[in-house]
């Protein structure tokens, strides 16, 4: 069995019967990129999002960019509430990934699957990830399908433990 997902003005993503993700995105990525989390709170309305287009800005004051497609439900969360939780995910967690990021939180309520916590100031936290970091987004820049949001770490929740698997890459994704 198959379930394909149709993106607005793109191609399709297909997620076989036996999990695996098969999308052109996967088969011709640019670059070996990490794959993390989105976490939005907005009025009580909460929603997961799979990324890959993401990068450190600055040691200080400490910030980082995510680019978020227009369309999705995430977006017009954000444009609610300019605050958001990034989740950097491990080797292991793979099938988090696919969860949130093959359907719309339109739908399903993506985060009543995962394992989240409180993390203060009503930023939820993903237990078991690399790290979880509160976020404000302190400019966006409209790059036309996509905004490129540009936020302050506000605070997070490292992992400390040894023998944490590496960070997930995308290529982890088109094997499992």
């Amino acid at each position: 069995m198959i379930s394909e997902m149709v993106l607005p003005g793109g191609p399709s993503i297909a997620v076989r019967y036996d999990g695996r993700v098969e999308s052109p995105y996967l088969k011709a990525e640019v670059s070996e990129a990490p794959v993390g989390l989105v976490i939005v709170n907005s009025g009580g309305v909460r929603n997961a999002m799979t990324v890959s287009l993401f990068s450190e800005v600055a040691h200080y004051p400490i910030g980082l960019w995510v680019s978020i497609a227009k369309d999705s439900y995430t977006h017009s969360l954000l444009s609610a509430a300019p605050e958001f939780t990034f989740v950097t995910l491990h080797r292991g967690q793979g099938d988090i990934a696919r969860a949130c990021g093959t359907e719309s939180g339109r739908e399903r309520d993506k985060c009543a699957g995962l394992d989240l916590y409180e993390g203060g100031n009503g930023f939820q936290f993903l237990r078991d990830s690399i790290a979880s970091t509160a976020c404000r987004i302190k400019r966006s820049v409209d790059l036309g399908t996509h905004t490129l949001h540009v936020a302050e770490i506000l605070f997070g929740d490292v992992t400390r433990r040894s023998g944490l698997p590496r960070h997930l890459l995308l290529s982890d994704l088109a094997k499992i």
